[in-house]
């Protein structure tokens, strides 16, 4: 049973705390998930594929059973408890944008927490960091294919200044070293609709964003993702209400701008030397 201090280390507000005490789950749903995570954990090198139960509040209750199990991995790696609990911590970050999304309990993103839960994916500072491969499908400049690299991931939790970047990248310059020695990492990269050229070369040039996006050098083929800027600008999906959206800031005018100018946004591929 997950206890109250738990919660709270694990991000949770009242209102999702209340809702998930009070959720009566499918358990073999649940247990279904959990064994799949319970099996995955510590193989690493890509994004896990699991059956993911339809309620994906079965999927928080699947997390929070195997809370133990991702905390005995990280114990084992060496990984102190603020880094550890700041990770899983994105469990109840993202039960926060769903409710705001969906007003409601509820987790849009479930999928997403399998990173997490089973080793993937840490939280160091301002960023995340994912561990993986290079394929040969999906190539790096100048990587190997089968080399590691880390995955920059950008949480919704402050603005992105020069100098909370530059703080969270010197944490992965020697976490990974330290808790993966046998994974070593020389280069991060970015997939992102914040490095689209439009959007860089479009706000002011010393914004927070853009000073970001700069850091790194673009590669690779653009992909639309007009609904990521919907999105992660206003914590809503789809056009048919442009009109209703706040045009509060600089960034809000330029994302519901471009689009009713005919525009498609676009995640970019940017990569960085660590």
């Amino acid at each position: 049973m997950t206890t109250a201090e738990e919660y709270r280390l694990l991000g949770f507000d009242d209102a999702d705390r209340e809702a998930a005490e009070a959720f009566t789950p499918d358990a073999a749903v649940v247990k279904d998930l959990a064994d799949q995570i319970r099996a995955a954990i510590g193989k690493l090198g890509s994004e896990p594929e699991f059956r993911m139960p339809e309620d994906a509040r079965n999927s928080v209750q699947a997390y929070l059973d195997t809370v133990p199990d991702i905390r005995a991995y990280h114990s084992s790696r060496g990984i102190p408890d603020d880094i550890s609990w700041a990770s899983l911590a994105d469990l109840g970050q993202q039960l926060k944008v769903s409710r705001r999304t969906h007003g409601e309990y509820s987790l849009e993103t479930h999928w997403w927490l399998t990173n997490f839960w089973v080793g993937n994916l840490y939280s160091l500072g301002r960023l995340q960091y994912m561990l993986f491969q290079v394929t040969e499908d999906q190539p790096v400049p100048g990587t190997e294919t089968g080399e590691w690299i880390i995955g920059v991931h950008i949480p919704e939790t402050g603005p992105l200044t020069p100098e909370l970047v530059d703080d969270s990248f010197q944490q992965a310059r020697e976490f990974f070293p330290r808790h993966f020695p046998e994974y070593p990492v020389k280069t991060a990269n970015l997939w992102s609709w914040l490095i689209d050229p439009y959007l860089l070369d479009n706000l002011p040039q010393d914004s927070n964003m853009v000073k970001f996006g700069r850091r790194f050098t673009p590669y690779g083929t653009p992909n639309d993702s007009q609904d990521s800027a919907i999105f992660f600008t206003f914590r809503t999906h789809g056009t048919d209400h442009l009109d209703e959206l706040p045009q509060d800031t600089r960034l809000q005018r330029l994302v519901v701008g471009r689009i009713k100018d005919g525009g498609t946004w676009q995640s970019g591929y940017g990569y960085l030397k660590l």
